[in-house]
C-alpha cells in the first residue's frame, strides 16, 4: 500500500491543465511510498492506478467556490460537495471513480483534492496569470496533506 498522487487536467485547455502542473512540481522531489501519477482526462481509465493506494491526493482544476486563483484543500465528505460544480468532464469521472474504487472494496482510507480556481479552459496552452501564480501555495498545500498522511 501507498500514497498515489493523482493529477488530471487537459493542458491544452488553459487552467483546466493545472492539476498537472502541480503534479511535475510535486514530482521533482520524490518520496519514498509515494506514486505520482499523470491521469490526464482518462477517467476511469484511472482505476487501476488507484486500487493499490492506500491514501489518494488528486491535483485539479476547481469551478469554485471562490475567485480565480484560489486554492482549496478539500477532504473526505467535502469532495462530491464540491466536484458538483463541474468545471470539466474529468470531475465527474473522478466522482465515479471513488464510486467505483468503493464499490470494488478498494477505496482509499484517505482522499483529500488540492486545486486552483480556474480563471480560463478556453483552448491555449498555458495557465492564466492568476492560476500560475497561485501554484506555489498549491504545492504548499499538497505538501501539508502529504506530511499529515506521514509522507
Amino acid at each position: 500500500m501507498q500514497v498515489t498522487v493523482l493529477g488530471i487536467g487537459n493542458q491544452i485547455m488553459s487552467d483546466d491543465g493545472v492539476g498537472l502542473s502541480i503534479l511535475d512540481a510535486l514530482a521533482q522531489q520524490p518520496r519514498a511510498g509515494v506514486q505520482f501519477i499523470h491521469g490526464g482526462t482518462a477517467g476511469m481509465e484511472n482505476l487501476p492506478a488507484i486500487e493499490d493506494a492506500k491514501d489518494l491526493l488528486v491535483l485539479d482544476a476547481l469551478a469554485g467556490p471562490g475567485a480565480p486563483g484560489q486554492v482549496h484543500t478539500i477532504e473526505g465528505d467535502q469532495i462530491p460537495r464540491l466536484l458538483q460544480q463541474q468545471l470539466s468532464p474529468h470531475q465527474v469521472g473522478l466522482l465515479d471513480l471513488l464510486s467505483a474504487a468503493r464499490l470494488l472494496g478498494k477505496e482509499p482510507e484517505r482522499v483529500a483534492v488540492v486545486g486552483i480556481v480556474a480563471h480560463s479552459t478556453e483552448l491555449h496552452i498555458g495557465l492564466s496569470k492568476c492560476v500560475e501564480a497561485s501554484l506555489g501555495e498549491a504545492c504548499m498545500q499538497a505538501e501539508a496533506v502529504l506530511r499529515r498522511w506521514g509522507v
